[in-house]
């Protein structure tokens, strides 16, 4: 989440999300057109690629 902020702040987007434990769930999407937009896949890049220059695990 950390890593993903400043991006969250650049684009003026912030997603849904709540970190508990050692899990983070996100949830995407632009409200006021109801559904996903290239805001949403701009952020989504960013958190993939936060997640892997950290590493995850299933």
């Amino acid at each position: 989440m950390a890593k993903v902020a400043p991006t969250a702040d650049e684009l003026d987007h912030h997603p849904v999300w709540e970190n508990v434990y050692d899990r983070v769930s996100v949830e995407l999407s632009t409200h006021d057109v109801g559904g996903i937009t290239e805001l949403d896949l701009r952020l989504a890049e960013a958190m993939n690629a936060a997640a892997h220059e950290v590493g995850t695990r299933n």
